[in-house]
């Protein structure tokens, strides 16, 4: 568990979104409830969490539309959608369309609900890791490249000494 991660749970009933936030408030993380996506819209464009858990059936907006729309505002944040239907048109635009990690189901076991939110940001902390490891290297390239025009550069000069001393 992890105190570090910060987890926004997005679902329309109330007693299901205090439950969640409890439970993973107790297991040692940071949680933001949201009862909907409009709301959860609102306050990700200054929050930015680790992991997005919505309910797939709520008012106004479903939970693969709000995923869509989350993919710009935070797009290392790790998707999972709870859902009491099972529907392969569903989970196919929830993959293709939401980059949804994993399916939770309703009615959830909690320990099953533990394992995949850590497996979960364990994958979220490597792709964000890896990354930076890239950018660092990349940086680093970039500094050996200059150092090496900067030492081209100087012995072309001390080249250009030479044959005048040498003229």
């Amino acid at each position: 568990m992890s105190s570090q991660h910060h987890l926004f749970i997005v679902d329309d009933e109330e007693g299901i979104l205090e439950l969640l936030s409890r439970r993973f408030t107790d297991w040692g993380y940071r949680v933001t409830p949201m009862p909907g996506a409009e709301q959860a819209l609102n306050i990700l464009k200054d929050v930015r969490p680790d992991l997005i858990l919505a309910d797939y059936w709520m008012p106004s907006m479903n939970g693969i539309e709000l995923f869509k729309q989350t993919q710009t505002v935070c797009p290392d944040a790790v998707r999972l959608l709870m859902t009491a239907y099972g529907n392969l048109n569903v989970a196919t635009a929830a993959i293709n369309e939401a980059r949804v990690y994993k399916f939770i189901p309703k009615p959830w076991d909690d320990r099953d609900l533990l394992l995949t939110v850590q497996r979960a940001l364990e994958h979220r902390d490597l792709i964000v890791e890896s990354r930076a490891f890239a950018d660092t290297l990349e940086l680093m390239v970039d500094e050996n490249v200059q150092e090496i025009e900067r030492l081209r550069t100087a012995l072309r000069t001390v080249a250009e000494k030479v044959r005048s001393h040498l003229s």
